[in-house]
C-alpha cells in the first residue's frame, strides 16, 4: 500500500523527498524500461523524446523540471530517463510488458503491488471508470466522485503536494509520473482523468502533456471549476495538450460541492457539459458529447460494457449514493474480463491499480476528504486524506500544530 507523504516546499525540496523515498522502485522501473528500449532498438528515440518533453515543460511548467531534476538526483538516476517515462512512444512495450517483480529487498517489498498484469489485449479497451453524484442524489446531500484507475501494474504513490506559489492538492498515480490520476484540491474541487476515444492522428499531438499532466496543471492553477475550460483552451492554443494515449483523446471529470463538469478533448478541440442540482454522471473511455462524435473512432467494447454497467449500478442509487456504494461498484466483476474491476487473472494489459472516492461538503469542511485505495481495491485498506491542514482528522497535523505541519517534508 505504501505511505502517504506530505510534499511541501520549493520544487527542488519536493523532488528530493520523492527521490529519496521512491529510489528502489523508480530505479527498478527505469532499468526495466531501458532494457526494453535496448531490445527494441529505441534507446535513441527515448532520449530524443525526453528532450522534446523537457522543452515543453520549460515553457509550460518549469517548476516541474526543477522537481524532476531533484527527484532524479536523489534517486540516483538520469533526469532524461525520468522524463522519458512521461512520454513513452507508441506501442513501446507491445506484448513484452512485465510489471515490477516481487523482491526480497525490504524497500521494494513494502511498496510494490503483488499483482502482476499478464498479457495484452487492446481490443478490450481500458483505463478508467469515473462517476459522480451531486446534492440530494447522495445519502448525505454531499457531492461524491469516484474513480477506478486501470493501468499497467506499476507501483502507485499517494501524497499531499504544494510547491511554493501553486495550489495544494492531494494526488496519486504511478511512481515516476510527474502528473496525477486522482486529485482533491485545497479549493474544494476534485478531479479525475480518463483516456478518451481513439481519434485520427490529426487530432493528436505527441510528446506533450498527457491527461495526467493536464490534471495536475489544472489543480495547480485553477482556484475553482470556472477556470478549467479556459485553461484547457489555453493549453490547446499553446500546443501543450496531448491525450490519454497515442492517438487517444482525454476525458476530464470534475466536481465541487454544488456542480459537476465533464470535458472531452483532443489536442485540437474540446467540448464540455455542466451538471448541477441532484445530477449523476458516469464516464469510461469513449466520448459521449455530440460535438466530439465527428472526431471519435468507434468505442472499444470494454469501455462500452463498463459504461453501461456503472450507469446501471450508479443510477440505481439515486437519493442513496454513499461512500460504501462507491466501493462496491469499484469492486464489481460483472462481465469479466471487461469488468469495472480488473484482476490480473483477466489476462489483460492493465489491472485496477487504485481507486479514489472523494466527498465535497457544503455543510462542513471537515467532511471534504478523499478515500484512496492505493492498490487493487479487492485487498487494499482505505487511506483518508484531505489537502488542508485545517480539516485534517489527525491530531498530528491539525489545531495548534498547523504551522509545524507546513514544515514537514516526509511525514508518513
Amino acid at each position: 500500500m505504501g505511505k502517504a507523504v506530505f510534499l511541501v516546499g520549493d520544487a527542488a525540496e519536493v523532488g528530493a523527498v520523492q527521490g529519496q523515498l521512491q529510489r528502489a522502485v523508480l530505479t527498478e522501473r527505469i532499468h526495466r524500461t531501458l532494457r526494453r528500449a535496448e531490445a527494441a532498438g529505441t534507446t535513441q528515440l527515448l532520449i530524443e523524446r525526453a528532450a522534446r518533453f523537457e522543452a515543453v515543460l520549460a515553457q509550460a511548467a518549469p517548476h516541474w523540471l526543477n522537481e524532476a531534476r531533484a527527484l532524479a538526483a536523489a534517486a540516483e538516476i538520469e533526469a532524461a530517463h525520468l522524463l522519458a517515462l512521461n512520454c513513452l512512444p507508441e506501442a513501446f512495450w507491445g506484448e513484452s510488458y512485465f510489471s515490477a517483480p516481487l523482491s526480497d529487498t525490504k524497500n521494494l517489498e513494502e511498496v510494490v503491488s503483488p499483482f502482476e498484469a499478464q498479457g495484452y489485449e487492446p481490443l478490450l479497451g481500458g483505463d478508467c471508470t469515473t462517476f459522480f453524484a451531486l446534492g440530494e442524489a447522495t445519502l448525505a446531500g454531499e457531492t461524491l466522485l469516484h474513480k477506478n484507475r486501470d493501468e499497467r501494474d506499476e507501483a502507485q504513490c499517494l501524497y499531499i503536494k504544494q510547491i511554493n506559489g501553486f495550489n495544494r492538492f492531494v494526488g496519486g498515480g504511478d511512481i515516476g509520473h510527474l502528473g496525477t490520476s486522482h486529485l482533491h484540491t485545497e479549493d474544494f474541487w476534485v478531479g479525475a482523468n480518463n483516456t478518451g476515444s481513439a481519434v485520427l492522428p490529426v487530432e493528436y499531438e505527441d510528446c506533450i502533456l498527457n491527461d495526467g499532466h493536464v490534471l495536475r496543471y489544472l489543480a495547480e492553477h485553477c482556484d475553482s471549476l470556472d477556470g478549467i475550460v479556459p485553461m484547457m483552451h489555453e493549453l490547446i492554443d499553446q500546443h501543450w495538450l496531448g491525450g490519454g494515449g497515442v492517438n487517444m483523446g482525454m476525458i476530464m471529470v470534475f466536481a465541487d460541492a454544488t456542480r459537476g463538469l465533464i470535458v472531452e478533448a483532443t489536442s485540437r478541440r474540446l467540448a464540455y457539459e455542466w451538471f448541477d442540482g441532484d445530477a449523476m454522471a458516469v464516464r469510461t473511455n469513449h466520448f459521449l458529447l455530440p460535438e466530439m462524435q465527428p472526431v471519435a473512432l468507434p468505442p472499444y467494447p470494454g469501455s462500452v460494457h463498463r459504461y453501461e454497467r456503472a450507469s446501471e449500478l450508479w443510477h440505481e442509487q439515486d437519493g442513496f449514493a454513499a461512500i460504501p456504494v462507491c466501493g462496491e461498484i469499484g469492486r464489481d466483476r460483472s462481465g469479466a474480463p471487461m469488468a469495472i474491476c480488473r484482476n490480473p487473472s483477466d489476462n489483460l494489459g492493465s489491472v485496477t491499480v487504485s481507486t479514489s472516492t472523494a466527498t465535497i461538503s457544503s455543510h462542513d469542511d471537515r467532511r471534504s476528504q478523499t478515500h484512496f485505495r492505493n492498490c487493487h481495491p479487492g485487498y487494499t485498506p482505505v487511506v483518508i486524506l484531505t489537502p488542508l491542514d485545517r480539516v485534517s482528522d489527525s491530531d498530528l497535523v491539525s489545531g495548534a500544530h498547523n504551522q509545524l505541519w507546513r514544515n514537514y517534508r516526509g511525514w508518513a
